[in-house]
């Protein structure tokens, strides 16, 4: 099976994900619709040219925005794993090599489950896949034709670019897409980052054409982010900084169906499945409690004796994830300038927090500051595990330390190429794909 939805498949998905809406929003219509589906031999797909034309873009796109939002929640859950900010409070065995840092390429959890119960390269493939198609439509559709088109494809491309970054920032190594959207070799981290600022640069362009200024911020923090990852900080400077104060764009989450869940909040808030990471209770800046990352103790144990601590930064089911927003425009900004510029935005977020002043001249002692900051404002929100990767942190426990469900803690600071790409890309393999 190759984790990369083919249209049709995703065309019926979004079409699934819509009559749920229309159940809850109009029940009558919803139960019209099953019933004439029920009195006719449905297809166990929707054919790929019914929904090729460009009546179909805003379904689409929705769709498309959809299952990035989807995978985005499972990849802040496993990420966060990896990375110390989440533990595994479970006595299910395929849930434990995250939290054990040590992941197999053959592992379903994180490859080919589905994105409401913790898979990313199945997830984040599909969502990739999808803004990639919608790009392909819409530069061959008009304007007569689509309403806001320049501007869909400013959504559908940094869509595209978030996709190709996450995957660059949290795998060894990936796939591209070639021109007839067909999956191509193995790709390096380098190239899926690269990858990333060429849609988020021709997001940037078609969202000042048509005047969407949340995509251009999006995209802005989106490039400057992929820009530090690619060690070019002029040019991820210059991007943070034309980032306007208040920006945030969030993915959306909703009760309506599970896909939509907030997935920290149901693993850690309506659900006990993780707890919070031993280095995030009491969690202090300086030796004084930082209102940033405020966390509670339940006083409990899970049923595997975990204690049970809960995240206070989503409340619920529905609650929104940031994207992208001024805050980390600015950790980019002080990151890649480095100097008094750095300390006075750390002493800006310091004031804000009510935390006491910080002062140095030390570039190093200012990096370490600034990679402290990013720990605390961008608590759960899929940073973290990158930064543990390029700054070579320390892991707590240490890599050899016994894991408390079996065997010991590794150092993996990244998801291999699941098995599953390897096997049936023929690209990679030399076989023939399913």
């Amino acid at each position: 099976m190759n984790p990369i939805r083919t249209p049709m498949r995703t065309a019926a998905g979004t079409l699934g994900r819509l009559l749920v809406v229309l159940g809850l929003v109009f029940p009558g219509a919803a139960c019209s619709i099953f019933d004439d589906l029920l009195t006719v031999e449905a297809p166990s797909r929707i054919p790929e040219e019914d929904l090729d034309n460009p009546a179909s873009v805003p379904l689409l796109l929705n769709g498309a925005k959809a299952d990035f939002e989807c995978a985005y929640g499972s990849y802040v859950v496993l990420t966060g794993q990896l990375a110390g900010e989440l533990m595994d409070a479970t006595q299910t065995a395929s849930r434990w090599p995250y939290t054990r840092r040590v992941i197999a390429p053959n592992d379903a959890q994180y490859s080919t489950n589905s994105c409401a119960s913790l898979g990313i390269y199945k997830g984040l493939s599909t969502a990739r896949f999808d803004a990639e198609l919608m790009i392909s439509r819409l530069q061959k559709y008009t304007d007569q034709e689509v309403a806001n088109r320049v501007s869909s494809i400013a959504t559908a491309a940094a869509y595209s670019a978030f996709s190709h970054l996450l995957m660059g920032e949290a795998f060894c190594s990936g796939v591209l897409l070639d021109e007839t959207l067909t999956p191509g070799g193995e790709a390096t981290r380098e190239q899926l980052l690269q990858k990333a600022v060429e849609r988020f640069t021709q997001a940037i362009d078609q969202a000042r054409a048509s005047n969407n200024t949340q995509i251009l911020n999006l995209a802005l923090v989106g490039r400057a982010r992929a820009y530090l990852d690619l060690g070019q900080k002029d040019q991820a400077a210059a991007d943070a900084a034309q980032v306007p104060p208040g920006f945030v764009y969030n993915a959306t989450n909703s009760t309506i169906d599970s896909r939509r869940y907030n997935r920290v909040y149901a693993e850690n808030g309506d659900g006990t499945a993780s707890s919070i990471g031993v280095e995030y209770r009491n969690y202090l800046h300086d030796g004084v409690p930082d209102p940033r990352v405020q966390v509670v103790d339940a006083k409990r144990n899970a049923t595997d004796g975990t204690p049970i601590f809960f995240q206070q930064k989503y409340l619920s089911l529905d609650a929104p994830i940031p994207m992208a927003s001024y805050d980390e425009a600015r950790l980019i900004l002080a990151e890649a300038v480095g100097g008094q510029q750095a300390v006075d935005i750390i002493n800006a977020f310091h004031a804000a927090a009510g935390l006491p002043p910080f002062s140095s001249t030390d570039a190093q002692t200012i990096l370490q500051h600034v990679i402290e900051e990013r720990r605390a404002v961008l608590f759960l929100t899929g940073h973290r595990l990158w930064d543990v990767a390029r700054f070579h942190l320390p892991r707590l426990p240490a890599a050899g330390t016994p894991f408390p469900k079996g065997g010991s803690y590794g150092d993996d600071t990244c998801f291999p190429l699941p098995d599953v790409e390897r096997l049936n890309n023929p690209k990679i393999s030399g076989g023939a794909a399913d």
